[in-house]
C-alpha cells in the first residue's frame, strides 16, 4: 500500500516506510527498545535491535558526545 500525492516530493510513500520512520523517531527520542519492539509487534526484541542497529549506534554516539561535552565543561571550571 502506498499513498500518492501527485506533484509533491512525496508522490509515493509506502506504509512500510511510515512504519520504519515511526520506529526510528521513537528510538531517536529515547523510547525504550522493548517498548518500540512491542509497538511494532515484533516477536523478539532482537528483531528490532537488528533492524535498527544504525539508529541505536547513532543514539550511543549522541550520548557519548553529551558526556564528553559535559566533562569538558566540568574541566573548564
Amino acid at each position: 500500500m502506498s499513498f500518492n500525492k501527485k506533484g509533491t516530493d512525496y508522490e509515493s510513500i509506502s506504509v512500510h516506510f511510515l512504519r520504519h520512520a515511526n520506529a526510528t523517531l521513537l528510538l531517536m527520542n529515547d523510547v525504550d527498545l522493548k517498548i518500540v519492539s512491542a509497538h511494532l509487534g515484533h516477536s523478539d526484541i532482537n528483531i528490532t535491535a537488528d533492524t535498527y542497529t544504525d539508529v541505536l549506534h547513532a543514539r550511543q554516539k549522541f550520548v557519548a558526545d553529551l558526556v564528553d561535552l559535559n566533562l569538558e565543561d566540568e574541566n573548564d571550571k
